[in-house]
């Protein structure tokens, strides 16, 4: 995998985990867990596309 699909793989199923902690009725510790786990994940996949675009930068300046 690329860093492009590991980056938005990694965003959306932040977003997911988001969003399920919006919806879904949880006890404080699971609730914690799953904001915690989507922090992580959206933080990684904006890591991974940040450094998509640094090395297509690279390539275009060559």
């Amino acid at each position: 995998m690329n860093h492009v699909t590991k980056g938005i793989v990694f965003v959306l199923t932040g977003i997911l985990f988001l969003l399920l902690s919006f919806i879904l009725p949880l006890p404080t510790p699971l609730w914690a867990v799953i904001l915690s786990a989507s922090i992580i994940l959206n933080c990684a996949g904006t890591a991974f596309l940040i450094r998509f675009i640094q090395e297509s930068n690279k390539k275009e300046i060559k």
